[in-house]
């Protein structure tokens, strides 16, 4: 479902659980709003609550309001209101008004607004809920003059906000002074209650995929844990977790995931409480990981980490938890722009307009992928991209905001690559280098071994495998750059490099990958084998498991018993007519080598063989995960239920099915290997059913993008050792984004496990 799906399906919940809830009390009994008024602690308290009417003293009531009011009940004020759980959500605010009575005399109050909720709704839901409610509270264009009207639009709104269990309104006259100019912050405060079982919650409600830093309240007796994730719902992988007040509430750490190895530690005796509320603050810019003690951020750190470029990521994800010892209870602060967030409509346009430069500029960096190694002009990116001439000041702005992020690089003035990062750690060394010439390599350096690839995430995935390597990108700005990893898989040199997908035509495309390929044999003469890995398209079996091809499986080039080749590429096809059926022109590929094709056929019978085989490719793939954590792309698996399987009918209708249940030996939730022919044609492609029909007869396993060009060149170059890897992203067109870094790497880890069972 859409998240606008999910939305209101969230929302049909919860109205049905206030109806439910509704319906508890007794037949007949209906649900009343009242208002209760106390002092505390010399402050001004209205507690505004819902409650059944058979609950109700009418002795205590004061006022019952009638007509378009119905439904609302004043109480008479009383000396002390009863003791209820702690607030859920909190806002803070100063006001200023002026006494007409009293020749406009200004008067200053502090408010703040607690709210409680029913059922079991979402963090989300209730920040979202509050946020509404004090917004159009305190709408201008509907303002209340007084006190009074003030109280009676709370109350009257409370009827409309069903989730909202209990609001209090507290009012305290203040002599503080007031700004000048500036108008002061509205505070919102989010409340989380954590048990002691050191299970994280996760709190959606605060954003700090834009922020560097947060502050907080917790209230806790020891082990007050905090993760800072880039996957959303992912402690384990991409997780700083500060835990304060650790072992007996003496120190304090920061450790690399949840439960992982401690990267720093302080001793910090009693800095929790279990008594009262004590502020923190985290902060993470510059690749730097600090935490202190107070309300004044940046002031009375105690613990700090300077990131090491293996474990830098982005912080998308913010969950809390206590340990074992205690229970806590925690508070986050930000700040709410109550003018800039009135009207849902403007609201509408800011997030539907900053939606949009996102994904212009998710566009301007995939063009930048596609042409790599080569680079773009600025013009010809903001054309590609639909960039508006009133726009390119923005779009640049963005250009520049990726550049200092080292995603990309302006080589020359205009002329834009994307990047591959350079790493530098006790287990990895890869440094990147542009030039305009290569360096010349000795025989004993020369690869013997050729990786192609074509997507950005593809080349990324397969150097994670690559040993002590170095990349050179070797530049112009009129015509075809190359890229080339040079390093070591086992005791093989490997050199890999990628396919430019930038192009103005089909012809144009097929003479780049020619070109590339001509290069790459040329600058490296001694290369025997060449492994072509990426992704590609299953072909699903829809009755027996041990046929069936899943998302994130790999299938590699091996000939099949209804064909020789290897590769197939359809021209051309033909309805039959005299028979239910078409007739396929194809071109085929094979190997006078199978060197490659029988080390695969080997691992296969090895792995087959072994009751509980430990396969090589799933080592590969965990190591090479910390190695990518540092990326643009998520190289961890999508969820299970992203891998839906469709059938199409003969009337076109698509059928969602149930996979089949998996055959001998397979893993689910696991890459698994397939043998058999490769395939690619667009015309044969755009239908599902000639796709199956295709792949029946000639047993494919898999389609890719067409490689055509790459093989026609392996083969004027007289190249006669190849395989294709293929790590399957859907079911379709091997186009689908969601899983491509996932199948990239899966591809690649097969490919070492390949190269390091090759004689």
């Amino acid at each position: 479902p859409t998240a606008e799906g999910q939305s209101i399906y969230r929302s049909l919940s919860l109205v049905q659980q206030w109806w439910s809830e509704r319906r508890g009390g007794r037949m007949g009994d209906s649900e009343e709003v009242v208002m209760m008024a106390a002092k505390r602690d010399g402050r001004s308290v209205m507690r505004l609550e819902r409650m059944f009417r058979s609950e109700i003293d009418d002795k205590l009531l004061l006022h019952v309001a009638g007509g378009p009011h119905k439904g609302i009940l004043i109480a008479k004020a009383v000396d002390n209101l009863k003791d209820v759980e702690p607030a859920e959500g909190r806002l803070e605010f100063l006001a200023y008004l002026v006494n007409e009575e009293q020749h406009n005399q200004s008067v200053q109050d502090y408010w703040t607004l607690r709210f409680w909720f029913r059922g079991q709704a979402e963090g989300v839901v209730k920040k979202k809920t509050f946020t509404d409610y004090f917004q159009e509270l305190m709408n201008p264009s509907s303002f209340p003059k007084n006190y009074i009207g003030f109280i009676k639009k709370a109350l009257v709104l409370l009827k409309v906000y069903h989730v909202i269990k209990r609001v209090e309104l507290e009012v305290q006259e203040t002599e503080d002074p007031s700004p000048e100019e500036s108008i002061p912050p509205i505070k919102s405060f989010t409340s989380v209650f954590t048990p002691a079982s050191y299970t994280y919650q996760l709190v959606p409600e605060v954003q700090i995929n834009n922020k560097t830093f947060i502050t907080f309240m917790v209230k806790a007796a020891a082990d007050a844990h905090v993760a800072l994730s880039a996957v959303y719902g992912d402690v384990d992988r991409k997780t700083y977790e500060i835990v304060i007040g650790t072992d007996g509430n003496t120190k304090s750490i920061i450790r690399y995931g949840a439960g992982g190895p401690i990267m720093v530690e302080s001793m910090t005796m009693n800095v929790l409480s279990e008594e009262e509320f004590r502020y923190f603050w985290v902060n993470w810019a510059n690749n730097k990981i600090e935490v202190g003690r107070g309300a004044n951020y940046g002031v009375g750190a105690f613990l700090q980490w300077t990131i090491p470029p293996s474990k830098q990521f982005n912080i998308n994800c913010l969950a809390v938890s206590t340990g074992t010892p205690s229970r806590g209870q925690w508070e986050f602060a930000e700040l709410l722009d109550a003018e800039k967030d009135f009207g849902k409509e403007a609201k509408k346009k800011r997030i539907k307009h900053s939606l949009l430069w996102i994904a212009k500029k998710q566009k301007m960096l995939q063009c930048l992928e596609d042409a790599y190694p080569n680079m773009v002009k600025t013009a010809e990116m903001f054309k590609y991209c639909k960039i508006k001439q009133s726009d390119t000041m923005a779009a640049l702005v963005f250009l520049s905001d990726m550049q200092k992020k080292n995603l990309i690089k302006e080589v020359e003035g205009g002329y834009w690559m994307r990047l591959q990062k350079s790493q530098e750690s006790e287990i990895i060394k890869h440094e990147v280098k542009i030039v305009k010439h290569m360096p010349e390599l000795k025989a004993s350096e020369q690869p013997t071994i050729a990786i192609v690839t074509s997507l950005f995430c593809e080349k990324v995935a397969v150097d994670a495998m690559i040993e002590e390597k170095t990349t050179y990108v070797k530049y112009k700005t009129e015509g075809e750059s190359q890229v080339y990893t040079l390093g070591r898989i086992g005791k093989f040199k490997v050199v890999s490099t990628k396919v430019s997908r930038k192009s103005s035509s089909e012809q144009e495309a097929r003479i780049c990958a020619e070109n590339t390929i001509t290069r790459l044999l040329g600058s490296f003469s001694k290369i025997h084998h060449v492994l072509i890995v990426g992704v590609g398209s299953g072909v699903p079996h829809y009755s027996d498991g041990n046929q069936h091809v899943r998302l994130g499986d790999v299938v590699v080039s091996v000939p099949s018993r209804k064909n020789g080749a290897i590769y197939m590429y359809c021209d051309k096809i033909e309805k039959m007519t005299d028979a239910n059926g078409y007739n396929y022109s194809t071109r085929e590929w094979d190997c006078s080598d199978n060197s490659l094709q029988d080390v695969a056929v080997s691992l296969k019978q090895i792995m087959e063989r072994d009751t509980n085989p430990q396969r090589p490719w799933d080592r590969y793939m965990n190591d090479a995960k910390d190695i990518l954590q540092t990326e643009e792309s998520n190289f961890h698996r999508p969820p299970m239920k992203t891998d839906r399987l469709f059938y199409t009918d003969d009337n076109g209708t698509d059928l969602e099915l149930e996979h089949p249940a998996a055959g001998k030996g397979y893993r689910v939730g696991q890459s698994n290997c397939r043998l058999g022919v490769i395939a690619s044609g667009k015309l044969v492609s755009r239908s599902p059913r000639l796709r199956q029909s295709f792949a029946e007869i000639n047993g494919i396993r898999a389609y890719d993008s067409d490689v055509t060009a790459v093989l026609e060149s392996l083969e004027g170059n007289r190249n006669n050792s190849f395989i294709i890897i293929r790590g399957i992203s859907d079911y379709s067109s091997g186009s689908r984004k969601e899983w491509q870094p996932y199948a990239s790497l899966a591809a690649a880890a097969y490919m070492k496990s390949l190269i390091y069972a090759l004689k």
